[in-house]
Parts: C-alpha cells; structure tokens; sequence
C-alpha cells in the first residue's frame, strides 16, 4: 500500500492529510504553525513526524507527497482588460480560477500612471486580454506599448485577440519582459475559454514562482508545489459537485473558506439557460471569488466596517471595534470566554452574508419578446449544497447558522443568491487535498471527500 501526503503551505499554518486512496480512506490530518518565513521545512518535518505514529516511517517515506501553497502572499496578479464585462471579467474569472490574488484590475487604455502603479505593485504574473477573435487591435497593442515601458520582473501571459499575439509576445521580449501566449480568454461574445490562460498560469507558478515563496528549502522533500491552495479547493469541489462517470456528485455547490485574512466563496452550477438575457462575459461553471477585506483577524477591521455599512453588526460599536482590533494585532488569537465567542461568531455571519452577496448575479427586468430578465453575473438561486471551511466555521459552535446567511431573503429579489440549500462542514479541512487528488484517483478522492464533508442542521 502506497499512501498519498497531501500538503498545504499557507499563510498561517503548514497542513498535511494522508490518504490511502487505493481504499478510499482518510487516515489522518494535522497542522503547524507555517515557518516559511524562515525554513519551510520545520513545520512540514514536524507535520510528517506525527503522520508516521499511524503509518509508520515507511509509509511516509514511501508515501507519494503532492503540495499546495497559499503562503507568502500566493500568486500575486494584475489583469488588465479592454471592457469591464467582458474581456476583464473573463480575465478576472481565469485569473481567480488558477488560484491568484488579483492585487488590481485595469480596463481600456493604460495610462502612464497606471503603468506606474504596475511598477510598484510588480506582479508576479500580469494577464494581458482583450479584443474578440477579428475584433479591436488598437487599444490591445496600446496596452502592450504601455507595457513595454514598465520596470517590472513579471511574466506576462497574453490571451487576447490572436491576430497580433505574435506582434505583441516580441514586442515585450524586446523589452525583455517574458510573456506567454494563450488561446483568447474571450475569443467570442458568449464565449467563455479560460483553460488555455489558467493552465498557463498554473504552470507558471509551480515552475517559477514557487521558489521564491521560501519554499526551496523544503524541495528536497515535497518535490514541488503543484498549484496555488485556493485553485486546489476550487478542483476538490469541482469533483464534489459534478462527481465522476460511474458516481454522481452533490449538484449545484458553494464553498465558503472564511479565514483570517480573507474569505473565498467558490460556486458551481451550470449558467442558466433559461428565458433570461445575459449581460457581459458567461460565467464559468465553478467560479471564485476572493474578498480581501472580509478576514475575521488581519482584516478584521475592515470586515467591521464592511458590517457597519451593511447594517449588520449586532453589538456595540466601541466594543466591537476594541475586539476587532485585537484580532488584528494577534492572528492566532483564539477567544476565550462566551463574550468573545460570540463575537467570532457575529464576524464570521458577516463575512458569509457579504461575501455572498458579492459573489451573485444580479437580476432586473426585461422588457423583450421571449425574454423574461436580465442577468448579469452567477445565478445561484439553484444551489442546493453550501460547506464551510476554514477555522472559523470549522471552530464555530454553530455553523449551519453562519453559514444560512448565503441564502436570499425575500426582500433581495434581484440578488442571485441560493434560496434554500443543505449545510456541510468540512470539519477536517480535506478539500484541498481533494483537489489534489482530483486527477489522480478520482473516484477515491470522491468516495473521501463524501464520508468526511458532512452535513450539519
């Protein structure tokens, strides 16, 4: 028997799952607290220590490792765009489906000053897209001129109009910036093709970037890092909802991973097809969104005053904010008393009921033959599945409730948003090791991710 070690590299701890695929089972989880600032292996050492009390040392030094890393900082991206509904949000759909955190978006004509600003942001990979097959060239091939000016190291990867991918790749190179060429993320209105671009960046990401993320160190043992965390939890949820050939998935699903910097929403539903008009770009069949402000530690603070404008915070001000400003200062700061709790509690409902809300389509009338609304964005009202994961909904006394706050109210008639749904919990924190495993041993993975996400009242 060969067991599977799954890790994950993130921000705040070093996490390990080992799987015995070859019976469907998990064996165990554990985590440490991340050193990658300062050697990547200790905590992964002291991880694969405690593995080998359930499968002894041969087990794990035979074992087959596959990693994931989120840690210092992820993949840092910017993508710039022609049209904010379609060329960039399809570029923004890419980007935030292989895992990045987009540090900013731009549309239409860079400007010197936007060129600057990319200086200083200096991405690790900058999206450049725009024009449909046989459409606009101009303002595309001004972005690249723009670019070209631009003192930055990062890789470009062009998915626009195809017509001048060549001009624009040697354009770049002569300014020795490298740059990659992808099929067009938006070749078509109604078209959505964003594999050839994601892929691009995967690829990108494990091969060079990787190792400047402190994670060199540990090389010698895990190989390398084969995707970002968050595209590993998108692949592992992916494979939950849609299942395999010979075993049928949950359906329509969202994940929702609150943690302390930020919260990713993750859905996964076919795009309606129904008598409905689509506004912009088509939404992908399993989508991420990241919402930077909503953490319930580091960025706790602005997750209050997410709440304060929202209407949504139930306790006062003053107190919430002392509160919140010790999260901040104190990332691992775990409550302990039933005041303090309670406040995690209201944090986390906060960061699930705006981050939803984010994430959805919206609806309007439409006044046309065969044409009933308007929808621009994911219609989720079909969802019939949500998880929770991360520490705050794993730690949380009750997270079916926090996690009933993704559900549409009556009154938000042209919000998207599910209208009834079952609760899970991933109370182990398995999905990313799903993802991982999702081209390995499918029907494994699968069979793992359905005895231990479970559901919850």
């Amino acid at each position: 028997m060969r067991y599977t070690l799954c890790v994950d590299f993130g921000s705040t701890f070093t996490k390990l799952c080992v799987l015995d695929l070859e019976n469907g089972e998990l064996v165990m989880t554990t985590k440490r607290p991340t050193t990658v600032e300062t050697d990547a292996k200790i905590a992964l050492l002291a991880c694969l220590a405690e593995a080998k009390s359930y499968v002894g040392e041969k087990g794990v030094k035979d074992g087959r490792i596959i990693t994931s890393s989120s840690a210092a900082g992820g993949l840092r991206m910017v993508v710039v765009g022609l049209t904010k509904r379609f060329s960039l949000l399809a570029g923004k759909n890419v980007a935030l489906g292989a895992g990045a955190r987009i540090i900013k978006t731009y549309e239409n004509n860079l400007t010197a000053d936007d060129v600057g600003e990319i200086e200083q942001i200096n991405p690790e990979i900058l999206l450049l897209c725009g024009g449909i097959e046989g459409g606009n060239t101009d303002r595309i091939l001004h972005n690249a001129r723009m670019l070209k000016r631009a003192d930055v190291s990062s890789y470009v990867v062009y998915a626009g109009n195809q017509e001048i991918a060549s001009y624009i790749r040697q354009e770049l190179v002569n300014s020795s910036i490298s740059c990659y060429i992808a099929e067009n993320v938006f070749p078509a209105y109604g078209q959505l093709n964003g594999a050839p671009a994601g892929e691009i960046i995967r690829q990108l990401f494990m091969e060079r970037i990787v190792g400047a993320k402190g994670l060199a160190s540990a090389f010698s043992i895990i190989g390398r890092v084969v995707m970002p965390t968050p595209a590993a939890v998108l692949a592992g949820g992916q494979l939950l909802s849609r299942g395999t050939a010979f075993d049928a998935g949950v359906g329509g699903l969202m994940v929702f991973d609150v943690g302390g910097a930020t919260t990713d929403v993750y859905s996964y539903l076919e795009e309606n097809t129904s008598a409905a008009k689509h506004i912009g770009s088509p939404e992908p069949f399993a989508k991420r969104t990241v919402e930077g402000d909503l953490g319930v530690r580091s960025s706790c603070l602005s997750l209050m005053e997410a709440m304060k404008i929202s209407g949504k915070a139930e306790i006062a001000e003053q107190e919430l904010q002392a509160c919140c400003k010790k999260r901040a200062e104190a990332p691992t700061y775990v409550p302990d008393n039933e005041m303090q709790r309670k406040i995690d509690l209201i944090l986390a409902e906060g960061a699930v009921e705006i981050s939803a809300r984010r994430h959805c389509g919206k609806a309007t009338n439409a006044y046309a033959r065969n044409v009933c609304e308007a929808i621009e964005g994911k219609d989720l009202r079909e969802i019939n599945g949500i998880i929770g994961t991360g520490g705050p909904l794993i730690h949380s006394r009750n997270p079916a409730e926090v996690l009933r706050k993704a559900i549409g109210r009556p009154a938000e008639k042209e919000l998207l948003l599910p209208k009834e749904s079952k609760f899970y919990l991933d109370k182990r924190y398995i999905l990313y090791a799903i993802g991982l495993c999702a081209d390995i041993n499918p029907a494994s993975a699968l069979h793992i991710a359905k005895e231990n996400i479970v559901e919850i009242n």
